[in-house]
């Protein structure tokens, strides 16, 4: 069994793979990592890949692979993916070297990768295997949390998904002002990197808030929500000698 590990700014994502089939899914909230060693008996394990965008995260859960007889593949900017890249690796995160790994082996067409996470990412694959580059947004939380710390009476609430574009109380206002500039606004990247690139993609999303874009942009046609985790499988496998 391989076990990969995502280590995302606010959830970490375990996944026990069987091959490339995968066995055993648990999300953790990354914050928690600090207070109890990792459940590495769930499922057997003989390999482990491991990808963060939160070093303190990384050191914390490569200390207790180590404790528990693990080393762990590590994926950094001189990780061999079998994709060519024109964006500096050392300033791609290791999140979204899964993404263009996993987008490109599961799909092998030229796609479009939206991640909805803390952040916002937008990925571009070929199906020749390059990443093209990609663009990074404020993702919904982080859009309700900067308004409600820049002003003095805007509330602080958890994202939900609007019923209409029209909002009637401050709540909603705020709620369907968010959704509306996300998805407007990823619409029109699509539509920009399509018309400068002269190709059709294939738009997966990916993240936790997926689903609640999944019906605004009309452009997406996938909702993947374990593509990072099969990019990290094949990292291991790729890089296993």
């Amino acid at each position: 069994m391989i076990l990969t590990i995502l280590i995302g700014n606010t959830n970490t994502r375990l996944t026990w793979f069987q091959g490339r089939r995968i066995r055993h899914r648990l999300v953790l909230a990354t914050r928690s990592l600090a207070a109890r060693p990792l459940p590495l008996t769930a499922q057997p394990v003989a390999g482990v890949a491991l990808a963060s965008v939160v070093p303190e995260a990384t050191a914390i859960v490569c200390r207790d692979l180590v404790q528990s007889g693990l080393r762990p593949l590590v994926v950094g900017p001189k990780t061999e993916t079998g994709l060519g890249f024109r964006y500096n690796r050392r300033q791609l995160g290791a999140d979204r070297v899964c993404l263009a790994v996993g987008a490109h082996r599961r799909y092998k067409k030229d796609a479009i990768v939206l991640d909805f996470g803390t952040a916002v990412t937008v990925n571009v694959i070929t199906g020749s295997g390059e990443f093209l580059g990609g663009l990074i947004l404020p993702g919904l939380g982080m859009m309700l949390n900067a308004l409600a710390q820049g002003t003095a009476q805007l509330p602080a609430f958890a994202p939900a998904q609007p019923r209409s574009v029209l909002g009637h109380d401050t709540k909603g206002a705020l709620r369907c002002g968010v959704f509306a500039i996300l998805s407007g606004g990823l619409s029109h990247i699509i539509r920009r990197i399509e018309e400068e690139t002269r190709r059709k993609y294939l738009v997966v999303a990916t993240g936790g808030d997926a689903r609640r874009f999944r019906r605004r942009i009309k452009a997406i046609r996938v909702v993947d929500q374990d593509l990072a985790s099969r990019g990290l499988v094949e990292l291991f496998y790729i890089n296993r000698r």
